[in-house]
């Protein structure tokens, strides 16, 4: 019983972008590329952990919740278009970039904030002016 009401939770989970253009699909694989590489590499976490449709080690689910926090302030996305990003409801979301706010105190997680907000939509941004 308890492995069929998993299933089920981990099905209905799955989203889609809630982009509806094109551009903006480009813009919504764009971010979720930058917020990849920039998640891996500053936390030291594999490239795809945070796409996890369950919620993983601790560490790693701190680190989604950077992200989540990260795509809405600093890439301007909506509640509902990062929870359709990340596969979660808009609600969770809320609710982990709360817990990151409150974390904010911590200086070295403060600057490590502030360098990523300043470095991911410029990684967005040059991203879409590549070439294909």
């Amino acid at each position: 019983m308890l492995e069929v009401s998993r299933n089920l939770a981990l099905k209905t989970r799955q989203r889609g972008p809630a982009f509806p253009g094109a551009a903006e699909q480009q813009r919504y694989r764009q971010a979720r590329l930058a917020l990849d590489l920039a998640m891996s590499s500053v936390f030291g976490l594999e490239t795809g952990a945070l796409w996890h449709g369950t919620r993983g080690a601790k560490d790693i689910a701190f680190a989604r919740q950077i992200a989540m926090y990260l795509a809405h302030v600093s890439c301007g996305m909506t509640l509902t278009d990062v929870g359709a990003m990340f596969g979660r409801d808009r609600t969770t979301v809320s609710y982990g970039c709360l817990k990151v706010e409150y974390r904010r105190d911590d200086p070295v997680l403060d600057r490590t904030l502030d360098l990523l907000g300043w470095a991911l939509p410029t990684l967005v941004m040059r991203a879409e002016k590549r070439p294909h």
